[in-house]
């Protein structure tokens, strides 16, 4: 009888996981997707507010930080022969901290994505604290 509820209340608690696990990767995504917009020449306006949009308003303190919008910056990336899908992991790597995810994790996401072209957010952007920039901190 014990066995039963504790595999039910495990049963219960892995499947209210699942919904929490795909919000969060689907603001991921969605990041990610608009970024590849951004590199299928979408222009700078609509993806900086579809950006601002997903990040919940939350890419003003980072632009400020850069001194550019993040759309004009991922173009310069762009622009300067950047590999395909660096723009957009990078741009993922930004939604994974505004979702809570540590800077170290993200690095080696950056890291294993991007082949080692990028093993750190803060080198990526220019900024010394990529937590202050986003007004995480």
């Amino acid at each position: 009888m014990r066995f039963a509820i504790v595999a039910s209340l495990a049963f219960v608690g892995a499947a209210l996981a699942v919904p929490l696990q795909a919000e969060k990767r689907s603001l991921i995504t969605d990041v990610g997707n608009v970024i590849a917009e951004l590199e299928a020449g979408l222009g700078v306006t609509e993806v900086t507010e579809k950006l601002d949009e997903l990040l919940g308003g939350g890419l003003t303190k980072l632009e400020d930080a850069l001194g550019v919008t993040f759309a004009e910056y991922a173009l310069g990336l762009l622009e300067d022969g950047a590999e395909p899908g660096t723009v957009q992991a990078i741009g993922e790597a930004i939604a994974m901290l505004e979702d809570g995810m540590g800077v170290t994790a993200v690095n080696e996401f950056l890291d294993e994505t991007t082949g080692g072209a990028i093993t750190s957010i803060e080198d990526a952007l220019g900024v010394t604290d990529v937590l202050e920039a986003l007004g995480l901190a």
